[in-house]
């Protein structure tokens, strides 16, 4: 299965990412797809070195359009497999493994001052998971850029389902509604889950998501542990945000991921 983890910049994508694939790891063998452009934490949340970006594997950043033209060129450099592009098969430079197994795949990053748009790792990323061959026992997890650009780059066709993660803010409220309505044009599984809740926040950010006609999924409290882990830009440390994902791995991810 691959699941899209999108919402506002800031909300906890990258985090929330990070302890899903830990909470998978039990029954799954697990990669996280780094597909957002600017924020290049992931790889010391995981605590990996950085893999080198799958944009060099081919050829490096060129302009959309000749990316979109290129496809069949891409899909053939990535295959190792009739079937389509097995990630287990990449060149190892291009992965990243933590110590318990789960696997980093870095898209691109924009780096200098004036390069350019993101367009071209949006596109390398619709191709990469267009073209995915995965097991049975494997889960993908795509860490998006911040907001709804995928959606103009039609990513949400290409995967399975899409988790939107939401901090108290009525700008992720209504960041979650339109990728729930993206996602039952597509019909793809659809979570949406709070992040950074606190106690004296819990009960008005439930109601103001019910009030603009979202249900909430699953809660995942404000931790302080991850918080400064974080803070420190070292490999997570969590508690009770940690126990909350795997409630919520348990009881809406693994159902999905079963059913198929």
């Amino acid at each position: 299965m691959k699941i899209m983890v999108c919402g506002k910049g800031g909300s906890g994508k990258t985090v929330l990412s990070i302890l899903m694939a830990k909470a998978l790891l039990e029954k799954f063998k697990v990669y996280i797809i780094d597909s957002d452009e600017s924020n290049t934490l992931l790889p010391i949340f995981l605590g990996v070195n950085p893999p080198k970006p799958l944009i060099e594997y081919v050829g490096g950043k060129r302009e959309e359009e000749d990316f979109e033209r290129m496809e069949p060129d891409i899909v053939k450099a990535l295959s190792t497999a009739r079937k389509g592009i097995k990630l287990g098969l990449l060149p190892s430079e291009y992965m990243a493994t933590s110590k318990d197994g789960i696997g980093l795949i870095t898209i691109g990053k924009v780096k200098e001052y004036g390069e350019g748009c993101a367009c071209p790792f949006n596109v390398l990323t619709r191709i990469l998971l267009g073209n995915l061959s995965l097991e049975r026992d494997e889960v993908v997890l795509i860490d998006t850029d911040a907001g709804v650009e995928h959606i103009g780059r039609k990513i949400e066709e290409v995967s399975d389902g899409i988790l939107t993660v939401i901090d108290p803010t009525a700008e992720s409220i209504e960041i979650a509604l339109t990728l729930r309505e993206v996602a039952e044009k597509l019909g793809k599984r659809f979570w949406a889950i709070a992040n950074k809740v606190t106690d004296n926040i819990r009960d008005l950010l439930i109601e103001a998501a019910a009030s603009m006609g979202l249900n909430i999924d699953g809660l995942v409290r404000f931790d302080r542990e991850l918080y400064i882990s974080c803070l420190r830009r070292e490999p997570l440390k969590a508690g009770n945000a940690l126990l909350d994902v795997e409630k919520i791995v348990k009881e809406k991810i693994l159902p999905a991921i079963v059913r198929g």
